[in-house]
C-alpha cells in the first residue's frame, strides 16, 4: 500500500504519504503549507489514535513561507499532540555553512534559522538526533563529484533518493539570504532574538490539541489578511506574502519562459524519488518541492544515463505547483508517468500556469492517458474540468478539496 495525499495548502505544498499495509502504516510527512491553513494539517493528525501520531521522516523541503510556516507552528505543538518523528530534514543556517565555500561566510534565513531552533528544541526535548539524519555529513545536498546520488532506506521497506538540492544551488542560496538577517537585524546563531521574534508572531503561534471559541477567534483575527482562495476581484494578488520571517524576490508569471527560475530558495529545495518496497519497486513517486528542472534533469540523468531513456514513475508532484519557470522539455524527457499531482488553489499566483500544464500534454510519454490531480477545485484549475477538453486532448482530471492518490 502506497498512498499519498495533498492536503489543502492554500498557494503552498503539505503531502501526506502513507506507506506499507493495513497493520504496519508508516507515514512521511512533506511540508507543511502556510501558517493559515495549519489547522487542516491540525486536523488531520488529530484524526489519528494517539499512539499512531509517529511519522518516519519529516521533510521541510525550503525555506519559503508556503511550505514552511505549518511546520513551525507544528513543531511547537508536536508536545501537545504528541507528534513524533524519526527524522527530520531540512538544510539550515549548519548545513549551508557545511557546504565547501571559498567565500566561508557564515549565513541563516530568520525563517530558516527559527525553524532550526524548533528542531533542536525537538531534539534536546525527545533526547533524540533527527536532524538529516541518514545523509552524510548531516547535509540534504548532492555532491556532483560523486557519481552516485544520496540515497536513504527507511523502516517499512521504502527508499528515497535525493534529486535536489546540489552544493551549488546551496552556495547560490547562502550568498542571497545573508542578507536577509542584516535586513531583520538579527544576528546568526541568536537564538534569544530569533525567539523573541517567534513569540511576537501572531500568525505563528500554537494551538494544541483543543480549541475553543476564544481560540477560533484568535486564529481568525491573526489569519484575516491571509487568502486560501483566489478572490474574485484579485484582491489576493495584492497580499503578496511578507514572508513572516523574511521577504519573496518576486515570482515568475504565466509568460515567463519554461524552466526560467531564479528564485535562491526554490534552488535549495528538496526534492525526492520515493521508491516502495524498496526492494522490487511496484510503486514510484517523483516527490519536487519546489525545485529547479536542471537540477531534476541533471539527478535523472545520473539515475538513466543512456540517451533516450526515460524514468519510469507512477506519479510527479509538480514543482513550484505548476509553473512554467519549474518545467522544461528536458525535464519531461526524462520520465514515464501517467499521475500528474498539483498541489495548488490558485491563490496569490495564479499557479498552475495554462502554458506548464500545456507541456505536460503535449510531452506525455504514457503509459495510457495522462490524469491530472488537483487538490482544489476554483476558477484557477476549473479549466481542466471540463469534459470536453478532456476528451479532446485525452486526458483526465480530479479535483477535490485536499486529494488522496492510492498506487
Amino acid at each position: 500500500m502506497l498512498r499519498i495525499e495533498m492536503l489543502p495548502a492554500a498557494h503552498g505544498d503539505c503531502l501526506w504519504i502513507e506507506y506499507g499495509s493495513s497493520t504496519a502504516v508508516h507515514r512521511i510527512l512533506i511540508d507543511g503549507g502556510p501558517a493559515h491553513t495549519y489547522p487542516s494539517l491540525r486536523d488531520r493528525i488529530l484524526r489519528l489514535p494517539v499512539v499512531e501520531r509517529h511519522f518516519e521522516l519529516l521533510v521541510i523541503t525550503h525555506v519559503d513561507a508556503d511550505h514552511i510556516e505549518g511546520v513551525i507552528r507544528l513543531l511547537l505543538d508536536a508536545e501537545a499532540l504528541n507528534c513524533r518523528f524519526d527524522r527530520i530534514w531540512f538544510n539550515g543556517r549548519d548545513q549551508l555553512n557545511a557546504v565547501p565555500d571559498p567565500a566561508g561566510e557564515p549565513l541563516g534565513a530568520v525563517q530558516g534559522e527559527i525553524l532550526g531552533v524548533l528542531i533542536a528544541d525537538y531534539e534536546a526535548r525527545t533526547g533524540t538526533r533527527v536532524w538529516n539524519l541518514g545523509f552524510a555529513h548531516a547535509l540534504a545536498a548532492i555532491d556532483r563529484r560523486q557519481t552516485a546520488l544520496p540515497v536513504v532506506d527507511l523502516p517499512g521497506d521504502c527508499r528515497l533518493t535525493l534529486l535536489s538540492p546540489d552544493h551549488e544551488r546551496l552556495l547560490f542560496l547562502k550568498d542571497r539570504w545573508k542578507k536577509e538577517l542584516d535586513r531583520a537585524r538579527i544576528a546568526s546563531g541568536d537564538v534569544a532574538a530569533l525567539r523573541a521574534r517567534l513569540a511576537a508572531s501572531r500568525s505563528l503561534r500554537p494551538l494544541g490539541d483543543v480549541l475553543g471559541a476564544e481560540d477560533d477567534q484568535e486564529e481568525a483575527e491573526a489569519m484575516a489578511d491571509r487568502h486560501e482562495l483566489p478572490e474574485d476581484d484579485d484582491s489576493d494578488l495584492g497580499a503578496a506574502l511578507e514572508d513572516t520571517l523574511g521577504r519573496g524576490s518576486g515570482e515568475p508569471g504565466a509568460d515567463a519562459p519554461y524552466g526560467g527560475d531564479t528564485s535562491a530558495a526554490n534552488g535549495s529545495s528538496i526534492a525526492l524519488l520515493l521508491e516502495y518496497p524498496a526492494a522490487a519497486p511496484t510503486a514510484r513517486l517523483l516527490l519536487a518541492g519546489d525545485a529547479w528542472p536542471a537540477v531534476l534533469d541533471a539527478s535523472i540523468a545520473t539515475l538513466v544515463p543512456e540517451p533516450g531513456a526515460r524514468l519510469a514513475i507512477d506519479a510527479f508532484k509538480l514543482p513550484h505547483h505548476g509553473s512554467v519557470a519549474n518545467l522544461s522539455t528536458e525535464l519531461l524527457a526524462r520520465l514515464r508517468c501517467r499521475h500528474y499531482l498539483v498541489s495548488t488553489s490558485g491563490a496569490l499566483f495564479r499557479h498552475p500556469h495554462k502554458r506548464a500544464l500545456d507541456l505536460i500534454l503535449e510531452q506525455h510519454a504514457g503509459p495510457g492517458n495522462p490524469t491530472l490531480h488537483f487538490n482544489y477545485l476554483t476558477r484557477c484549475t476549473a479549466p481542466w474540468s471540463e469534459r470536453g477538453d478532456q476528451r479532446r486532448r485525452g486526458y483526465r482530471a480530479v479535483h477535490p478539496k485536499g486529494h488522496s492518490l492510492a498506487l
